[in-house]
């Protein structure tokens, strides 16, 4: 890390991309010359490693609702949930992956959408939108389709997927609840330790475990890293009083 950002502090200036001159254009020939080896080395060394760390929409944001936080890398074989027979039964896995050590969540009740964290993106991209949301409020947290995340006085953490409220928490195993079915899970492995379904199941519907891998790995990163955050009490009203580590009950 010290070394990407003793890079980072010097500026290297694109390669220019050379071109034939106009009096030797002929035919269908292209006219952009590619890269030499030791050009395309030149230019590739100038990568910021923004995969690694970049987090320059949280030096933007004027409300401070944009963070970095640490996360563990995360691998796991997520086995596919299948419905049969009223049973949850495990099938093949596929492979999950969280490597990226340092990480962006948004403070929703700070972030006024100014767009800043947009302007500066290097990967064009809308951090306030595409980073996990974290919400205090529980109505506006229920009033989420997606990408909406709660951090609860007992140490679990809410999410909002396709409308729907799914819950995890880690204790001794990885405990996860959504509106379809229940699941104890392994922390190590990820592996099925038993399950239950609810009435509105169908016979084959799919129980797809990646929404508890997100929440597992979001959940772990800000334990570990901002244990400073508010909580809130599940199913918490707007105007709720929320609860800080730091300040006294």
């Amino acid at each position: 890390l010290a070394d990407m950002m003793v890079r980072r502090a010097r500026r290297d200036y694109r390669v220019p991309i050379e071109v034939t001159p106009l009096d030797a254009r002929t035919g269908f020939e292209q006219t952009v010359v590619g890269y030499t080896a030791e050009q395309a080395m030149a230019e590739a060394a100038r990568c910021l490693d923004c995969h690694q760390v970049c987090s320059l929409c949280v030096g933007v944001c004027p409300n401070m609702a944009l963070m970095t936080y640490q996360s563990q890398p995360f691998r796991a074989a997520l086995p596919e949930l299948r419905v049969l027979a009223g049973q949850v039964l495990a099938g093949q896995r596929h492979a999950y992956r969280a490597e990226q050590a340092l990480q962006i969540a948004v403070l929703t009740d700070f972030c006024n959408e100014c767009g800043n964290c947009t302007t500066a993106c290097p990967t064009s991209g809308e951090p306030y939108r595409d980073k996990p949301r974290l919400y205090l409020d529980g109505d506006d947290f229920e009033d989420q389709q997606d990408n909406a995340f709660r951090l609860l006085h007992d140490g679990s953490i809410e999410g909002r997927w396709h409308g729907e409220t799914h819950r995890l928490r880690v204790d001794g195993s990885v405990e996860y609840s959504t509106p379809a079915f229940t699941a104890r899970l392994d922390t190590e492995t990820f592996g099925l330790l038993d399950a239950t379904v609810s009435p509105s199941c169908v016979e084959g519907q799919s129980l797809p475990l990646e929404p508890a891998a997100a929440m597992y790995v979001l959940l772990s990163g800000l334990r570990s890293s901002m244990a400073h955050l508010p909580t809130a009490d599940r199913g918490a009203a707007s105007g709720t009083r929320v609860s800080h580590p730091g300040y006294a009950e």
